[in-house]
């Protein structure tokens, strides 16, 4: 009976076991942290920095924190500890986000005591402007709207400059790359030609790629291996659809943006064969079987040449069928197979399996394997109609690759129907081109008639107060769009003969050129006299293996009609696009 009294005489007078200004000290601190770890997890989309990681921190650290106050037996040493742990943190974040923002975007520094003192606790910035220029549509084919967060706010605003530039510009790239690490430089490529845009602060560039990478449906988290992705943007009625690349490098991620414009509808009409080279093509079109060769060098416009063959079947009556390693375009009523290196079947396998079932059209946009190629070639001598593209600097550099890749010239010589090789050149501005007169003893040099004039670039025009004027057609560069130069090769009963009997290509091209009509120089100077193009663009794009302008152009070419060609009146979209104007 002692025992008992005794116990109960131990037993505190209150029932509260934890003091309470201890538990509101700590539900007070905890109320702090959790403030902080949401903030953390807004404020690293802003910045664009580690996400992830950063809520794996701070609530890691947290959790920690908390139960070391609540299980340390000592309040004098748990309580603290919960502070100083969460202190800790706290600074390092802060630390690590004003090193990626500009000084004005900073906190708990003099510049942000500086903004509280002037615009109040509460106070907040004068939220941008943001106006839709640029109708996008995301991966999922929702447009996007202007988003109502701040921050999304200025990505959707960088992207809207963006965009915006590219497609007033006519930009078929645009690429936004890093320049060191306090910023990254924006390029376009116009018409083949490569610009440079803005420059932008590191941390803009970052946010604007993930804002762009959000939009294409791509993993926002992996910032090395390449990803690739689809939207639509579009000014006005023209719509186009956009390619999103991103690469990732020790120096940062690389975002490549890839527009299509009217490429992607062309027919072989479009592509700038002259008017016997169209009766050709129509000529091979019409016949059931045989392959035609179509090559060019990297860039100049092969892929486009190849789907501009296919359009021109009829799709809805034969049965067309692609082998690709990639797909950028669609072909509407095209069976479009993509063949993955990585898969067990081999390229020839994938391609044998395609013959068998008897398509009437088989379309090889890249084509590398010997097999491959044999497997081509018997398809197309026994039944099929095959269109197979190759790297190759003229007709006979491309017809000596197929011949060594196939390995057997009878089976070559049987299959062919035509051999054509192609550049790509830029077309003279309409609206502002000038014609001169040029140098007759440059004429007689090229074969062409003394007393013709040409056409080339303006001079710039100044206006009354000395500014630049920029033909708002071809916004400065005087050009607007390419057109192809080709050379035909069509391989008759003699040319199979040569072909099969040949010990070198040099039988081959004597024959060939016995019969007249080669020649890329040639053609691209027919387009000079009709005032498509200038003297100076042909030397630029019609080069040699070393680069150089190609036979008898580089000698007709004096350094002081390479001087006549003016300057380019302007950055392409300088002024305009930057203040938001309109073509």
């Amino acid at each position: 009976m002692s025992t008992g009294l005794e116990l109960l005489a131990e037993l505190p007078d209150s029932y509260v076991y934890i003091h309470p200004l201890k538990l509101g000290a700590l539900a007070a601190v905890f109320t702090l942290w959790t403030m902080f770890a949401a903030w953390v997890d807004k404020d690293t989309v802003a910045v664009n920095t580690f996400r992830v990681l950063w809520n794996l921190i701070v609530l890691g650290s947290g959790t920690a924190a908390l139960l070391g106050a609540l299980l340390v037996p000592l309040y004098a040493i748990g309580f603290p500890g919960f502070i100083v742990i969460n202190l800790a943190v706290a600074v390092a974040y802060i630390l690590h986000r004003n090193r990626l923002v500009k000084e004005a975007d900073t906190v708990l520094t003099l510049a942000h005591f500086r903004r509280v003192r002037e615009e109040g606790v509460f106070g907040k910035k004068k939220v941008k402007e943001v106006k839709e220029r640029v109708r996008l549509t995301a991966f999922n084919r929702k447009v996007v709207p202007v988003p109502e967060d701040e921050a999304e706010r200025e990505q959707y605003r960088l992207a809207q400059d963006l965009f915006f530039s590219g497609l007033w510009r006519r930009a078929v790239s645009i690429e936004v790359a890093p320049a060191g690490p306090h910023s990254a430089k924006i390029s376009y490529h116009i018409d083949g030609m490569p610009y440079d845009g803005d420059t932008l602060a590191r941390p803009e560039a970052e946010a604007l790629v993930q804002y762009v990478k959000k939009l294409a449906g791509l993993n926002l988290e992996e910032r090395r291996k390449p990803q690739k992705g689809e939207i639509m943007a579009a000014i006005g009625d023209e719509k186009h659809k956009v390619i999103v690349r991103t690469d990732g490098s020790t120096a940062g991620e690389k975002l490549t943006i890839r527009v299509l414009h009217n490429e992607s509808e062309f027919k072989v009409p479009d592509l700038g064969l002259n008017p016997k080279q169209l009766e050709l093509a129509q000529a091979t079109k019409e016949q059931s079987k045989g392959l035609i060769l179509l090559s060019a060098p990297s860039g100049c416009g092969l892929t486009t040449t190849i789907y501009s063959f296919t359009r021109n079947h009829d799709r809805f009556l034969q049965n067309v069928q692609t082998v690709e390693y990639e797909t950028e375009i669609g072909l509407d009523n095209v069976t479009q197979n993509l063949f993955n290196p990585a898969d067990t079947t081999t390229f020839a396998e994938r391609l044998l399996k395609i013959v068998r079932s008897d398509p009437d059209i088989i379309v090889l946009p890249d084509l590398r394997e010997r097999e491959a190629a044999a497997i081509a070639c018997k398809a197309a001598s026994e039944k099929q109609k095959v269109y197979v593209a190759i790297p190759g600097l003229d007709v006979f550099d491309a017809l000596r690759r197929w011949a060594t890749l196939v390995g057997d010239k009878s089976l070559v010589a049987k299959s062919l129907l035509a051999v054509t090789n192609q550049r790509l050149v830029r077309v003279l501005c309409s609206q502002c081109k000038q014609a001169y007169k040029p140098d007759p003893a440059m004429m007689r040099k090229l074969n062409l008639p003394e007393d013709r004039a040409l056409h080339r670039p303006p001079e710039p025009q100044l206006d009354k107060r000395g500014n630049t004027i920029v033909c708002a057609a071809c916004q400065g560069t005087g050009y607007v769009g390419r057109t192809g130069v080709f050379e035909w090769l069509a391989i008759d009963d003699g040319l199979r003969d040569v072909i099969r009997r040949s010990t070198s290509m040099a039988d081959i091209q004597n024959y060939a050129q016995k019969k007249g009509g080669l020649g890329l120089q040639s053609q691209a100077l027919l387009k000079v006299l009709e005032g498509a193009t200038s003297i100076q663009e042909v030397a630029r794009s019609i080069r040699g293996e070393g680069g150089e302008p190609s036979t008898g152009m580089a000698a007709a070419l004096p350094a002081a009609q390479k001087r006549a060609q003016p300057k380019p009146q302007a950055k392409p979209g300088t002024g305009p696009a930057k203040a938001g104007g309109k073509p």
